[in-house]
């Protein structure tokens, strides 16, 4: 056996294992979708949502919803604001909107108001009407640091993993001082701490959290680029 053919069989043996190893993951343990979900990161804690153009050079969305679940349903209104960081201007503007959450809802109570963040703060077309419909002052990522560490430490609720579309979505039990103080709940307040994501081959991120107290609210943030 010359060298080359020596090498070259040492390199096809490494790239068959290395499938083998790939193949033999477990997608739905807690491990590996916790490691897909530690990304979040890169986002959580970001004061000021400026530097979110250091982790997306190309620009990024946020999106925070927040509305109230009904037995029947959900309420007739669903809070949204979505911003928008733009590369080519380098600002970061949207819309809060109080929007019908459904077909039957009052027409005359939507409303929407234009946001623009600068100088580490919101500024909003009309900010009476801005203080009303958005209880928050501040995005959850703003004021939350997750990492590996801190998602170790969780205790697990349940966890799912779809072969078919690669999203997965993983869910917590915590009692946490930042999050409870975010919702202005009681400091013991226990509150479900969620994450979803989805496969991408290329540098494509989008993770949504979601947080319930099961006080009949429904929240969801979610950053992408």
């Amino acid at each position: 056996m010359n060298k080359r053919t020596f090498l070259t069989m040492l390199l096809v043996g490494g790239l068959i294992m290395m499938g083998l190893a790939g193949c033999g993951e477990n997608k739905n343990s807690r491990e590996w979708i916790e490691n897909k979900v530690s990304e979040v990161s890169r986002v959580y804690p970001t004061e000021n949502l400026f530097d979110l153009f250091k982790q997306f050079p190309e620009g990024f969305e946020i999106e925070q919803v927040y509305f109230k679940k009904k037995s029947d349903g959900i309420d007739d209104f669903i809070t949204e604001i979505k911003l928008k960081g733009d590369a080519t201007s380098h600002t970061i503007a949207g819309t809060l909107a109080k929007i019908p959450a459904t077909d039957d809802a009052p027409k005359s109570e939507n409303v929407v108001v234009s946001v623009q963040y600068a100088d580490n703060k919101f500024t909003f077309s009309d900010e009476e009407t801005a203080r009303k419909i958005w209880k928050f002052d501040s995005f959850l990522f703003q004021k939350l640091a997750i990492d590996k560490e801190f998602l170790s430490k969780l205790s697990l609720k349940n966890k799912h993993f779809n072969g078919n579309n690669g999203s997965f979505d993983i869910d917590y039990i915590t009692k946490n001082t930042t999050i409870n103080q975010y919702f202005n709940k009681q400091q013991q307040a226990e509150a479900v701490l969620g994450f979803g994501g989805s496969l991408r081959l290329d540098d494509f991120y989008y993770y949504s959290i979601t947080v319930d107290f099961n006080d009949n609210y429904y929240f969801k943030e979610t950053v992408s680029n």
